[in-house]
């Protein structure tokens, strides 16, 4: 296949619509699990009936890998002088902001130690810093941004990614590879576990998230009548198997059930989109544009609302469900805010420091 795209790149507003939806499934599952502590309500909230929510991490792997090959396609199998460009937009666009909800994460904590008369001290040993800081996923559990853990397997797959551009035939090969390794090590095939945590299911969604995003460019993705259903219905056949499957919640069959059908979502959309854009409620568009400041910060917002809630004396009197909403507002609005105020003028700063003279870069709206 040539490293040419077929078509070129369309502006695609649904996709940015179901990284809303996905982050925001992700928001409601930890805006009921972080009441659960014994100073806030003591259980998980309104009975646990958004603990399905993670699923939204599962689209998101799938989703890296649909629209990293979707935008950098015409760059595929370009050589070495295409892989520091390409990882300088991944490193500003997935660094900055969270170095900054990193900082203000921390900082609470050290300002509870000051004020009760202790040293200020940020509790990072040296062990913590390669996963912490540089989110590097062979180095310890990222602490203080609890999300975190899935931005080590983000920079794990932004790096394999190099093999694609280094040379296409031969990364598509070293991706079929991977692919069949993570099968075999879920089916205890492999004398023992892959390292760097690639043989973990996760991975496998990254790659469907590929191979969909080379389809995507290089051929009219099929449109069936009632198509849209039908994959609606099988995302949500896929989250109750996960959930209520023979093999239990987060296991292989329910990662690769997720991935799939988060396939077939993003593959529907595009030929959707390209049949007739769709009309999608621009508000959703822009929280999807902004979905990964509030997928970093919704955790710190709940607690500092709830907190809050607690102080002003009005937890206990509300409603659980009203302390919800006003939790998930709150992580939403401030979300908001940091996305626009923050993350994508700095993102689009250092894009402009780092372009070149009289160039300009075509990229995808996704």
């Amino acid at each position: 296949m040539a490293p040419t795209a077929a078509f070129p790149a369309p502006r695609l507003a649904s996709i940015e619509a179901a990284r809303a939806f996905a982050a925001l499934a992700v928001v409601f599952m930890h805006a009921t699990h972080l009441m659960r502590v014994p100073h806030f309500t003591g259980h998980v909230s309104l009975g646990g009936m958004f603990d399905f929510g993670y699923v939204g991490v599962d689209f998101f792997f799938v989703l890296s890998g649909f629209i990293i090959t979707f935008v950098h396609h015409a760059e595929l199998g370009g050589g070495a002088g295409r892989c520091p460009g390409y990882l300088w937009k991944r490193f500003i666009r997935v660094f900055p902001i969270y170095w900054l909800v990193l900082a203000m994460t921390v900082a609470p904590s050290m300002m509870t130690r000051w004020l009760s008369g202790r040293t200020p001290v940020l509790e990072l040993g040296s062990d913590d810093i390669p996963g912490t800081l540089l989110l590097w996923i062979g180095g310890e559990a990222p602490e203080y941004v609890g999300v975190a853990w899935s931005l080590q397997f983000e920079v794990l797959f932004y790096l394999s990614f190099c093999v694609l551009l280094l040379h296409l035939r031969a990364g598509l090969a070293l991706y079929g590879l991977w692919g069949a390794l993570v099968v075999a090590q879920a089916f205890g095939a492999l004398p023992g576990t892959l390292p760097l945590q690639l043989g973990n299911p996760h991975c496998l969604q990254f790659l469907m998230g590929v191979g969909t995003g080379l389809l995507a460019r290089r051929m009219t993705l099929p449109l069936l009548k009632g198509q849209s259903l039908i994959v609606g219905v099988a995302f949500v056949a896929a989250v109750l198997y996960e959930r209520l499957g023979p093999q239990g919640p987060h296991a292989f069959g329910g990662r690769v059930a997720l991935g799939l059908a988060s396939a077939a979502i993003l593959a529907t959309l595009v030929a959707l989109e390209r049949r007739q854009p769709l009309r999608v409620p621009a508000p959703l568009v822009q929280l999807g544009a902004v979905s990964y400041s509030l997928y970093l910060a919704h955790c710190l917002l709940i607690n500092i609302v709830l907190t809050l809630l607690v102080k002003a004396g009005l937890y206990r009197v509300l409603p659980e469900a009203v302390t919800f909403c006003i939790a998930v507002a709150a992580a939403v609005g401030g979300g908001w805010i940091i996305g626009r105020t923050l993350e994508l003028p700095v993102v689009a700063w250092l894009r402009r420091r780092t372009a070149r003279p009289g160039g300009q870069v075509s990229v995808a709206a996704a």
